[in-house]
């Protein structure tokens, strides 16, 4: 009797695995002979399996770029310290008029044909618009060029003053000659 229940058992087990086709092989070797077998079936993210060459070298192209990103931000807080702090140096100044026999054929204007102002001074290396400071002067604006003899270096400046109300050519020459050479400290603005 054991016997024909275990027969039973066993014909009732292979009916229903007959009913419902399971496969005795396992689910991965299921998916796999479907997928060989079915060449429809699409490989999804394939873009995004790569095989490098060498991954060595991929690791060290990673360090230099690293590297060359830490140098590049070096250079950038140096370049943003020295627009803070100015770099302070000496200046030799002569004064000079707004009288024909100290200025050209041209009379009391610019290089640039424009009037001489106050707080404009003459540089043949430092380029024009450019903004100084001046210990004792404040700011002024190289909007002149001078004699190739005397301002063809950048720390010369030829400073224009500017005549007092009611004085004479003799007064006015002799006050601003009076200043003489002065060395003062400064700095370019931009």
């Amino acid at each position: 009797m054991l016997r024909v229940k275990r027969l039973v058992c066993l014909l009732s087990i292979i009916l229903i695995l007959d009913t419902y086709d399971v496969s005795t092989i396992t689910p991965f070797n299921a998916l796999a002979t479907d997928v060989v077998e079915d060449n429809n079936i699409e490989i999804t993210h394939k873009e995004k399996t790569e095989f490098k060459e060498n991954p060595i070298d991929e690791i060290n192209n990673e360090k230099i770029e690293q590297r060359e990103l830490t140098k590049k931000k070096e250079a950038e807080e140096k370049e943003q310290e020295k627009s803070v702090t100015p770099e302070w140096k000496d200046f030799i100044l002569t004064f000079y008029t707004s009288l024909d026999s100290e200025n050209s054929s041209a009379g009391p204007v610019t290089c640039q044909n424009k009037p001489l102002t106050p707080g404009g001074v003459a540089n043949n290396v430092i380029p024009l618009n450019t903004q100084i400071y001046l210990d004792g002067y404040g700011q002024v604006t190289v909007n002149d060029k001078g004699s190739d003899k005397y301002f063809g270096v950048d720390n010369r400046l030829d400073v224009f003053v500017q005549r007092e109300p009611g004085e004479n050519d003799h007064d006015y020459f002799r006050r601003v000659n009076s200043y003489g050479v002065q060395r003062v400290r400064g700095y370019i603005v931009k």
